[in-house]
């Protein structure tokens, strides 16, 4: 839980990182023209925002793109909620069918947006907690009328031993190879059978990992470059490249006056 005492508003950006999106709570977003692989939902807090669409232009408190948009926002140091979700997620799957379908942009309505937000900022971040983030992102599928599928369903033994095994080895040594040896199967075939019970490519969700571990070490202290031969980039180019790709920020603006949180 976050409590008062920690001058919140001190930070100027918030990361949660979930198993199928990464979330920014911030302040500070001013992005020139960018893309990155992940679905979009961007929602201001307290006012509007302007975001930049080839030739487009919309002032707008809520908006959804698909992925590897072409886009620059500016955010007039206002706070605004920024829902990356990965596209070969089942909940990525699942905005494309029910509200992309054929476009790749979606205006959210106003009265969508007034179910999801709380009063102002301050009680957004004051109320913040594992559990609070986990339903605040409930309010937001609801608002948008998103049903995810049945989840419950028994995973397969080897995708669960390539889980904890991804869980337990080092990043960096961590391959599709590796992962296929362990458990006895093809690349092409594992990299199926995982897509098909996670909803996320191996691949895909492989990098995820590694951006994540790279970030939670940066907040805790580590160089970039130190984070990111940590985990396996090549380089901290490497590293960089890959969150502007997946994030459409560079790692110096994420980790200047953030604060990480696990959900």
């Amino acid at each position: 839980m976050i409590s008062n005492s920690d001058n919140l508003l001190n930070n100027k950006l918030f990361l949660f990182d979930a198993k199928d999106h990464i979330t920014f709570l911030t302040n500070k977003v001013d992005a020139d023209y960018h893309s990155h692989n992940y679905i979009q939902i961007t929602i201001g807090l307290e006012k509007k925002f302007t975001i930049n669409i080839e030739n487009e232009e919309f002032y707008t408190k809520g908006i959804i793109l698909g992925s590897n948009i072409s886009h620059k926002l500016k955010g007039y140091n206002e706070w605004q909620l920024y829902l990356l979700i990965n596209p070969e997620s089942i909940f990525g799957e699942t905005i494309k069918r029910n509200i992309l379908n054929e476009t790749e942009i979606y205006i959210l309505e106003e009265k969508n947006i007034n179910k999801i937000i709380q009063p102002d900022i301050h009680t957004i971040i004051e109320t913040i907690s594992s559990e609070g983030y986990c339903n605040f992102v409930k309010k937001i599928k609801e608002a948008l009328n998103v049903s995810i599928f049945d989840l419950d369903h028994k995973i397969d033994n080897r995708v669960l031993e390539i889980l904890a095994y991804i869980e337990s080895y080092p990043l960096d040594k961590l391959t599709v190879k590796e992962l296929s040896n362990k458990v006895f199967l093809s690349e092409s075939r594992l990299s199926h059978l995982f897509k098909e019970e996670i909803g996320i490519s191996l691949t895909s969700y492989i990098l995820h990992e590694k951006l994540k571990k790279a970030f939670y070490l940066i907040l805790k202290g580590l160089s970039i470059t130190d984070a990111a031969m940590e985990v396996g980039f090549s380089s901290s180019s490497h590293f960089t490249r890959s969150a502007r790709d997946k994030l459409g920020m560079a790692p110096r603006t994420i980790i200047k006056d953030s604060r990480y949180l696990k959900v």
